[in-house]
């Protein structure tokens, strides 16, 4: 009778540690489920805040290339009329010297 009452103890025992632990594993998986959605949604946010910032980054980038091309296109036109300016200040030169060697001349 002895042997049969520390059987079942000892079968009640291995039930109980058999529960325990697939309670045990069942919370560690449940854990690490919300740990990993947890990091999933934490990535998911850090991603977004990057492309948000390289958006904006893109944004200043084409803004300021398109204020360097207008300044670009006015250093250009003042070229332009400054070469227009010499020329006519060369004409302008070439009349004076012939008006005064008509002057001389005389």
């Amino acid at each position: 009778m002895n042997w049969i009452i520390g059987t079942l103890i000892s079968a009640i025992a291995l039930l109980i540690t058999v529960i325990a632990n697939i309670v045990a594993i069942t919370k560690f998986a449940t854990t690490q489920k919300v740990s990993l959605d947890a990091m999933k949604e934490s990535f998911k946010e850090f991603k977004e805040g990057i492309n948000h910032q390289i958006d904006q980054n893109m944004k200043h980038t084409e803004e300021h290339i398109k204020r360097l091309e207008e300044k670009q296109d006015k250093h250009n036109n003042l070229i332009e009329r400054m070469a227009i300016v010499e020329q006519s200040a060369k004409s302008a030169h070439h009349r004076l010297d012939e008006m005064k060697g008509e002057k001389h001349g005389r």
